[in-house]
């Protein structure tokens, strides 16, 4: 089952006026509202016909109901679905569409790799979707976007300008009603689409539907409804593979609904489920992909499961060497490696290309894994970088007072350093990384839904790093829904910096969200804070929740970000609120603020502290915790 929706984009207009004739400026706004009308319009014809070319080419569907309205078109097809369709042409110009040879999209000329024709009784994969939106690498110039995978990404299009003159015509170019069929003219052809008044087959979503994906646990019963106007004489079929054991209730002339029950195998599995009714020629089909549940990535891996780490998607068909690691083995070279759980692996040397995930689900991050000296981040061809999912990262005989670098002699960027569900145990007195090294940096950096556990260090007014980019070269940085805190008992820590670049360039997307931080400090002083780095515009630090119990006898004030380092940027407040901070001192000596001096335009610079626990329970030494009910929406809340 599919769900679509257009996408329309609103343009909002400030119009400052000195002195002007009012005539003129009722034209003014008559026209503007004329551009945004015909944008909108636009880009609402091309994902309506997006979405009936879709039925055209899938070939399972049927018209059971329509309407006209002038020169609009209202269907209802026989899944359920209502599409509407203006054929014609709206001013502006549209990307070319086209299916080529090889049966794929092509968009603007260029072959997209995502097929668009049904095969093998399964629907095409996707429908493109598109947007109008500044384009900013072309001084904002408005620009055609596709997305390939329901709004949550978009790519703007090469030579993809939607301003100006028409130039390019909407895919479909006529559409009419030719007795009991719905004609379409689409890339010269002519398709059908047979009206067939009452035939349904829609299948109701059941319980367990996420992201489209019916998840049901394996080698038990499941079912769901199916929607349906059976007349005398029509023909009901459930397609699956045989290991899921799908079957029909019964059925007579004049049912409305009916049951598929479904019994799926015990080890992972997913498929595609398709019901099909059959009317005379005509027959209407509607699908559910399902999966079922699994508690083992390992297991997930050999059945050919897609595992997510950050944006990036694994699968034993693009990397078909996945080792599982056990007790006591060690890791030496680029890979993807399944850590056992409960066990303890090492990793010597530097690492390039290398892939770490636990072996188990919510193991309460069991599998381990123990480095051996400093961390060295380097690239080879694939160039994946380093990712970490579901498991303890830990450090051995760590003797400098870091653990993350680049090699000296390193001249590439780093395109990956991702750290997703993990635990993070630093060594005492040594910060998690020190990159140096001004021909060498990383492309994306992500530490999202991490426990990182601090231990006090040597000397109570030490101060301690987390990530330090002395130098080199950053792109994303993403910090978000994580859980940093002293794991050592009444103890707290100075932290220089969350995120500290002396001599390092960062891109404009740096993101701190969301993070709870216990009994970790900012230090005191004008050259310090939580940024600690040359801050660009866009960056966002909000939502986060700091707590302390234990001040390391600190006083003075402690600024998120240092006012040394702030540049020439401009600060939208925005980006930079709802930071909360909170203590059960009674007689706290610090002052909490986002710069020690405010850069020109940030007003609300001082951030009150809230002497109460925003917690119902805590165990700070483990950084575990629930928070009251008024609290939820700031901190980390990790699953």
């Amino acid at each position: 089952m599919k769900y679509y929706k257009s996408f329309i984009l609103f343009s909002l207009f400030a119009l400052a006026f000195v002195s002007c004739n009012t005539d003129d400026l009722e034209r003014d706004i008559d026209a503007l509202k004329d551009r945004v009308t015909n944008v909108e319009a636009q880009v609402q014809q091309l994902n309506d016909e997006m979405n009936i070319i879709r039925v055209l080419l899938d070939g399972n569907k049927t018209i059971t109901d329509y309407s006209i309205n002038g020169d609009t078109y209202t269907l209802t097809l026989s899944n359920g679905e209502t599409l509407t369709l203006t054929p014609g042409v709206t001013g502006g110009n549209y990307p070319s569409i086209e299916i080529g040879a090889n049966g794929n999209w092509f968009i603007g000329g260029t072959d997209t790799g995502w097929r668009a024709q049904a095969e093998n009784g399964e629907d095409a994969t996707i429908t493109p979707e598109f947007k109008i939106a500044p384009n900013p690498a072309d001084g904002d110039k408005k620009y055609w976007y596709v997305s390939y995978d329901n709004g949550s990404t978009w790519k703007v299009l090469e030579n993809g300008l939607a301003e100006g003159i028409n130039t390019g015509s909407n895919p479909i170019s006529n559409a009419t009603v030719d007795g009991d069929n719905f004609k379409v003219t689409f890339g010269g052809k002519e398709y059908l689409i047979p009206i067939v008044k009452g035939l349904e087959c829609a299948i109701n979503v059941p319980e367990g539907v996420t992201d489209d994906l019916w998840l049901v646990a394996g080698g038990g019963a499941s079912s769901f409804t199916v929607k349906v106007n059976l007349a005398e004489g029509d023909l009901v079929r459930v397609k699956a593979p045989a290991d899921w054991n799908a079957k029909l209730s019964e059925y007579v002339a004049g049912t409305t609904e009916l049951t598929v029950a479904v019994t799926p195998p015990a080890t992972p599995s997913e498929c595609t489920i398709i019901v099909e009714v059959t009317h005379g020629v005509n027959s209407a089909t509607d699908q559910i992909k399902a999966k079922t549940s699994s508690d083992s990535y390992w297991a997930e891996y050999q059945a050919g499961f897609d595992i997510r780490i950050g944006d990036v998607v694994l699968n034993k068909y693009d990397n078909p060497n996945g080792v599982l690691v056990k007790e006591g083995e060690s890791i030496s070279e680029s890979g993807i490696y399944f850590i056992a759980e409960g066990a303890t692996a090492y990793w010597t040397g530097a690492v390039s290309d290398l892939i770490l995930i636990g072996e188990k689900k919510n193991s309460n991050y069991s599998s381990k894994v123990m480095t051996k000296g400093i961390v060295s981040l380097e690239n080879v061809e694939s160039k994946i970088g380093m990712l970490c999912k579901e498991i303890t990262l830990s450090p051995d005989e760590l003797t400098a007072n870091y653990w993350f670098n680049f090699p000296s002699s390193s001249k590439d960027v780093i395109e990956r350093l991702y750290l997703d569900h993990c635990k993070i145990e630093m060594m005492a007195d040594k910060m998690f990384s020190y990159f140096n090294n001004a021909s060498s940096g990383i492309s994306k950096l992500l530490v999202e839904s991490c426990y990182i556990a601090v231990p006090a260090p040597s000397a109570t007014t030490k101060v301690i790093n987390f990530l330090n980019f002395n130098n080199g070269n950053y792109g994303d940085i993403m910090i978000h829904n994580n859980v940093f805190y002293c794991s050592t008992q009444d103890r707290s820590v100075l932290f220089v910096a969350l995120l500290k670049g002396t001599n390092a360039k960062f891109s404009d997307n740096v993101s701190i969200e969301n993070n709870t931080v216990i009994n970790i400090l900012s230090n005191h002083g004008n050259s310090s804070g939580f940024f600690k780095v040359t801050a660009e515009e866009g960056w966002t630090m909000k939502n986060n929740l700091f707590w302390y119990d234990t001040d390391c006898a600190a006083s003075g004030t402690f600024p998120m970000l240092s006012t040394l380092m702030i540049g020439a940027a401009t600060f939208n407040e925005t980006d930079f609120s709802n930071n909360r901070i909170f203590t059960s001192l009674e007689n706290t000596q610090m002052t909490w603020q986002y710069f020690r001096t405010a850069p020109v335009g940030f007003k609300d610079n001082v951030i009150t502290i809230e002497k109460e626990t925003p917690f119902e329970t805590l165990v700070d030494i483990e950084g575990k915790y629930t928070l009251k009910p008024e609290y939820q929406g700031i901190g980390a809340v990790i699953e």
